[in-house]
């Protein structure tokens, strides 16, 4: 079984390369990249590492990563990325009173690992580090095409908020997961 383990700086080109890889999206997003964007993209990737509001997990297998979750700890005021417009279209009720909230950015795994429960054991394991940081509400969202994603969700707890475009045509499904105060 692979071991699971906190992502360091070593990991930042695995990390880079797992979200530029575009597994998982029906569209080519990052090929239009200018070579400063893919810079500020490794950026970004490095922030998940190196931020206290952020986390990224590993598993590893025989000394090769097969599995990656990068999330941050976030408030809703807080706007990050153009495709946070969604938090507004979203019942402001399901936001904890503080508007803090656990927003996973990657989830991948290995087609060779898939089906094996690592995605559930990184969905965990950020699940206890946001309620060990007073994190009121989990985030997430999948292309709908994602059906199996979108199936382990819904078995972890999650709920369906919202279903349309953010960012560009493509439909993704929002799903959001309160979890019990403190």
């Amino acid at each position: 079984m692979p071991i699971l383990r906190r992502a360091t700086i070593d990991d930042l080109d695995f990390s880079v390369e797992v979200d530029l890889s575009g597994d998982g999206y029906s569209t080519d997003y990052y090929a239009e990249f200018t070579e400063e964007e893919l810079q500020e993209h490794r950026k970004k990737m490095l922030s998940f590492v190196t931020n206290e509001k952020k986390r990224a997990w590993i598993h590893e297998s025989d000394g090769k990563r097969v599995s990656l979750i990068a999330y941050s700890f976030r408030n809703k005021e807080q706007k990050m990325w153009d495709s946070d417009k969604v938090f507004d279209e979203l019942d402001p009720s399901l936001f904890p009173s503080d508007g803090r909230f656990c927003e996973v950015f990657q989830l991948w795994v290995d087609p060779a690992f898939r089906r094996q429960g690592l995605a559930t054991e990184l969905k965990i394991k950020m699940e206890g580090e946001a309620l060990e940081n007073g994190i009121g509400m989990l985030y997430t969202h999948t292309e709908e095409g994602n059906q199996h994603v979108i199936d382990m969700n819904l078995k972890l707890g999650y709920k369906e908020v919202r279903r349309g475009p953010i960012w560009d045509e493509v439909i993704r499904v929002s799903l959001v997961k309160v979890l019990p105060p403190p």
